[in-house]
């Protein structure tokens, strides 16, 4: 068959129900975090410059490690939430994620904090490809690209206010490094909200035990070939999710740069604190319009979605490396922001929609694997080009960015006609189908699950 099966299937005849009331916890518990996300990122090199008298290679180093940890261990959680399920590696995540910023509060040596800052990047590597699993099993076809949509919303809602709070909390302390702690402190007592709220309130998706019982029913249909607990290559890297690939390294080499470059770089030029925080309200707020653009790719083409915004927020960073102007900065931050709240639901669900449903983890655990390896790279190489070309390196950024697009789009447009032409929507008879073959899959199993 040339559709791809969603297993959210509820009874026979019956047509895969979106989890709205999961959806809104998991978007609650990304508001809260982000939150506390959004009031320290902009001011986290400033307080490694200021406060731990850090050089640029330094803070460099230190922005690498969140991404060497992620990098590392994005793909094996991916695939141990699609072996042990979604909520231990979520809560897992959210956990390490915590104790990583409570560390920050205990020293102000750099080296110190290349472990703790690795410590948060493992913390995302459980979360992230875990929960955007998670929203793909409690979703169906027709509404994914709209779920998408509302977790990039709270995430966003969370990063507006969380740079508005760190301004005043700052000073409220007498700033310094008292001000930095609180900082600090904010962003842990909002994640521990986040991490309590996933474990009282987040169920395990049914759609899971489904896909680990046809797993082991594949393998031992196969005669034991392949074990159960291994995708298969060729699954995992078909030509579209490997354009996908191409598509998120090209365009996280400039978020790697951006965690090093962009305060310091807007500091250099005479901005105040309240202004860096400024650019990413600009840029977040648009972002709360995700849900409209999620709405949008459920109805018209995911793909030109995904392609026209990436392409315009890749050409905002050209922008941001050869302007000078604060007025001009903020303009297009709010539609870069724009831009990525029409895309980034488009992107998600286009690539859920080219993935095999058994292996989302490991899919969504790839892709985030390639983002982290070019944030590493980008936080890296940004201050040795920060030296030499100051600003333009976003400039570099953004040029990489089109060059992948462009690498990418043939191969993703032709899926897209593929899918559009096959209908990538199963009938109610396939349904039927696919949920009497996931009960015999379930049945054949024992009850304690053992094989």
């Amino acid at each position: 068959m040339s559709f791809h099966t969603d297993t959210q299937i509820t009874g026979p005849g019956t047509q895969p129900r979106t989890s709205w009331v999961q959806l809104g916890v998991v978007s609650a518990g990304e508001f809260v975090t982000w939150i506390g996300f959004g009031a320290i990122l902009p001011y986290l090199p400033i307080f490694l410059k200021e406060q731990a008298h850090s050089s640029m290679l330094m803070i460099g180093v230190v922005a690498a490690m969140f991404y060497l940890g992620t990098l590392l261990f994005s793909s094996p959680l991916g695939w141990l939430s699609d072996t042990i399920g979604r909520k231990p590696v979520m809560v897992f995540g959210a956990a390490l994620y915590t104790v990583s910023l409570l560390l920050f509060t205990t020293t102000t040596d750099p080296y110190w904090f290349i472990l703790f800052r690795l410590l948060e990047g493992i913390g995302a590597a459980a979360f992230g490809p875990a929960a955007q699993a998670f929203v793909a099993d409690i979703t169906s076809e027709q509404n994914r690209s709209k779920a998408y949509g509302f977790l990039t919303t709270a995430q966003f809602g969370g990063l507006i206010f969380g740079p508005a709070i760190a301004v005043p909390l700052y000073g409220l302390v007498g700033g310094g490094t008292a001000g930095y702690y609180a900082i600090f402190y904010f962003g842990a007592a909002l994640s521990v909200i986040s991490l309590v709220s996933i474990i009282a309130l987040v169920r395990e998706p049914a759609a899971l035990e489904v896909r680990r019982a046809q797993r082991r029913h594949d393998a031992q249909a196969a005669g034991g070939g392949r074990t159960a607990g291994r995708p298969p290559l060729r699954a995992i890297l078909t030509p579209a999710i490997l354009a996908f690939v191409v598509v998120a390294f090209t365009s996280h080499y400039a978020m790697g740069a951006f965690d090093v470059v962009w305060s310091l770089w807007l500091d250099s030029l005479g901005a105040s604190k309240t202004f860096i925080g400024l650019t990413w309200i600009a840029f977040s707020v648009p972002m709360l319009l995700s849900f409209v653009g999620g709405m949008a790719a459920d109805r018209y083409s995911r793909f030109w979605l995904f392609i026209v915004g990436y392409a315009f927020s890749a050409l905002a960073w050209i922008f941001y490396g050869v302007t000078r102007d604060f007025t001009l900065f903020v303009i297009v931050n709010a539609l870069e922001g724009l831009a990525i709240a029409f895309s980034y639901p488009a992107k998600q669900a286009f690539l859920v929609q080219v993935s095999p449903r058994r292996w989302i983890g490991t899919v969504t655990g790839v892709e985030s694997t390639a983002m982290q390896l070019a944030g590493l790279l980008g936080s890296l190489t940004a201050p040795i080009l920060y030296g030499w070309v100051s600003g333009y390196v976003l400039a570099f950024a953004g040029v990489l960015n089109l060059v992948g697009l462009a690498v990418a789009a043939p191969t993703l447009g032709r899926e897209w006609r593929r899918l559009s032409a096959d209908g990538h929507l199963p009938t109610r008879a396939e349904l039927e189908l696919i949920a009497d073959e996931a009960r015999r899959a379930v049945a054949a199993e024992p009850a304690d699950g053992a094989s």
